[in-house]
């Protein structure tokens, strides 16, 4: 798409989100309908000036007025810094607090053993933190991809506590895994869904 196509795109997009005619933008801007109407066709193109006055009724830029409405926003290097930070911060929380309950029950309550544990409840905590946060920032393969170490790592720990804390665990214990193997299946096609949905 060129710029001209780009902002008659954009133009009948604002327009429309708007909920106005193009008589009652004209009659915002002092211009006739039908110039309104040629730029939305991508006949004409306004001035700067209208162009300007354009972005600030839409509230938006007139880089924005201008770019493939298709196109996919960037994000910035700062913001891609600061997604890091936050995931890195939530993950180191959660390991925080693992050690700080392991450290306390270890000094209160000496008796209890398998308190070692606490790191592997740890893990599938990390993933639901890292899942909601990839979710929430639409990065659709990534979160797919914690989706499932957060499958795994709740299958471990369940293993592992049934093995640790039964009297006699049964030797078809393992078997627990069989069950992540339909839900990883799953997951792997709901992502490729929406990947393709979108």
């Amino acid at each position: 798409m060129d710029i001209k196509e780009n902002l008659a795109n954009n133009l009948i997009k604002y327009r429309k989100i708007a909920g106005i005619t193009q008589a009652e933008l004209a009659e915002k801007l002092n211009y006739s309908d039908k110039a309104v109407s040629k730029w939305e066709r991508g006949e004409s193109v306004p001035d700067l000036y209208v162009l300007k006055q354009l972005a600030d009724f839409y509230g938006t830029s007139i880089d924005t007025l201008i770019s493939d409405p298709m196109a996919k926003p960037k994000i910035s290097k700062d913001k891609k810094r600061l997604r890091y930070v936050i995931a890195i911060c939530a993950t180191m929380l959660v390991w925080l607090v693992a050690v700080c309950v392991f450290s306390f029950v270890d000094i209160i309550i000496p008796t209890i053993t398998h308190t070692w544990m606490t790191f592997i409840y740890a893990l599938p905590i990390t993933f639901i933190v890292l899942v909601v946060l990839t979710a929430v920032w639409k990065k659709k393969i990534t979160t797919a991809v914690m989706v499932s170490a957060l499958v795994w790592t709740v299958l471990l720990a369940v293993y592992l506590s049934l093995f640790h804390f039964l009297v006699a665990p049964p030797k078809t214990l393992w078997e627990i895994f069989l069950i992540g193997i339909p839900l990883q299946i799953i997951i792997v096609f709901w992502s490729i869904y929406k990947k393709n949905k979108n």
